[in-house]
């Protein structure tokens, strides 16, 4: 994204594929967790792919929807489409440039949108965008798969946490982890409901939200 603060380390590969050792570790799970709101037939809008590790999985893993990938960086643009093209997968889109950050974007419509490990990245404002983002963008009924690591009930989730957050304001103090809690409360008035709230590996949550338009 625009506003994103990149702290990942991947490693480049010779045809242009990035490789994160985090894609690795969380796909997974990530994948258990949101099968049940996956739209069969359906497109999925994912934002800020990243390396493109992520995309590929979810295209693999439910080949009867079609995966839109984005980011807003040129070389993870060029990483997402190497993963497409080595991996043959017919059912994911070439990759687009897309600031979910921007006051008033519009992609889609979609059925589904994922982000991961986006919001700790990004300012308060920025996040807000997204979120409005999302519920502008998806269709009724769609869902808002949204994973990453947060604080809740208003402290931070461990010590591990902690330090991360540290580490991430010491490079920017207006970045850094959020308030689950006013994740879903913007959320909630830009038109989602909760659905679910998922405790995942590592002190990850995933906040899952439906589009509650008609």
């Amino acid at each position: 994204m625009a506003e994103e603060k990149p702290h990942s380390i991947a490693e480049e590969r010779d045809d242009g594929r990035l490789s994160a050792p985090s894609a690795a570790r969380n796909i997974a799970p990530i994948l258990a967790a949101i099968e049940p709101f996956v739209p069969s037939g359906g497109v999925a809008l994912e934002i800020a792919s990243g390396t493109g590790e992520h995309a590929v999985a979810y295209a693999q893993a439910f080949p009867d929807t079609i995966w839109q990938p984005t980011d807003i960086d040129a070389q993870r643009l060029i990483s997402i489409d190497a993963w497409r093209a080595k991996n043959g997968v017919l059912n994911m889109r070439v990759a687009q440039v897309l600031d979910a950050t921007a006051p008033s974007w519009r992609t889609g419509p979609f059925e589904m949108a994922v982000t991961v490990n986006l919001m700790h990245l990004i300012k308060a404002p920025a996040a807000q965008d997204v979120v409005k983002g999302v519920a502008r963008n998806l269709l009724p009924g769609g869902h808002w798969f949204l994973y990453g690591p947060f604080r809740a009930d208003g402290d931070f989730r461990s010590d591990s946490d902690r330090a991360f957050h540290a580490s991430l304001t010491e490079q920017d103090p207006t970045i850094g982890y959020k308030e689950i809690e006013a994740i879903e409360a913007w959320a909630v008035a830009a038109g989602l409901k909760r659905v679910d709230l998922i405790e995942m590996p590592a002190n990850n949550l995933a906040l899952v939200m439906r589009q509650t338009r008609e």
